[in-house]
């Protein structure tokens, strides 16, 4: 049902802003800038203790998801290495060597890298 609307709220903008808001209200297909307006002003949450309330749960799933990906991606990692046969964890230098075998070789270890031959 329709209601009347008897108030009116007035504020100025930069020609900028305007610009802004009329390009948005054409994208979402309002009638006006002003029923665009209207709309997004509506659709904020009338506390803002409520916006706190309904965004850390969806923050914490956020977390819970991007930890979990990053396991998956870690896992993954290592059944690649794996699969290639260099070991886990340990990344190829510019000279195809490995940084394990690099490192080996700072701490004073004679390590043979497998195409020394």
């Amino acid at each position: 049902m329709f209601k009347t609307r008897t108030r009116m709220v007035s504020f100025r903008l930069s020609e900028d802003e305007y610009e802004r808001l009329k390009d948005l209200s054409e994208t979402e297909h309002a009638r006006s800038v002003s029923e665009f307006a209207r709309a997004a002003l509506c659709r904020l949450p009338a506390d803002r203790d409520e916006t706190a309330n309904t965004a850390i749960p969806r923050m914490d799933k956020l977390e819970g998801a991007v930890r979990q990906l990053k396991l998956e991606m870690h896992q993954l990692r290592e059944m690649f290495e794996r699969a290639i046969g260099v070991a886990p964890g340990a990344t190829e230098t510019a000279n195809g060597r490995t940084s394990n075998e690099t490192q080996g070789e700072t701490h004073g270890e004679a390590v043979r890298s497998s195409s020394a031959f």
